[in-house]
């Protein structure tokens, strides 16, 4: 997987079937001390109601949950690339990362 660092205004995001899903992988990426990832909400334009997401700048840092979850299409919905073009969010699928 290619590895892309991006600019503050641009992100990934990995989108969660479940918020305990999120919390749970969220709190083991903690544990094993990376600290660059982040908990969010997830945005309304992708999923209602209180659901988050976790926050990350680099695509192949996906590997990392990969690793501490292993099949990731049971627990994830989507993952996205997040960018503010014009000061409004942008969010476009990232295909074949699940």
């Amino acid at each position: 997987m290619k590895s892309k660092t991006l600019s503050n205004r641009e992100y990934f995001i990995a989108v969660f079937r479940s918020k305990n899903h999120a919390i749970q992988i969220f709190y083991n990426l903690e544990k094993k001390g990376y600290t660059f990832f982040q908990l969010i909400s997830t945005p309304c334009q992708l999923k209602g109601g209180c659901s988050y997401s976790i926050k990350f700048n680099r695509l192949n840092d996906i590997e990392y949950i990969r690793r501490l979850h292993g099949d990731l299409s049971s627990c994830l919905s989507g993952v996205y690339h997040v960018a503010k073009i014009n000061g409004k969010k942008v969010l476009t699928e990232v295909k074949n990362v699940i």
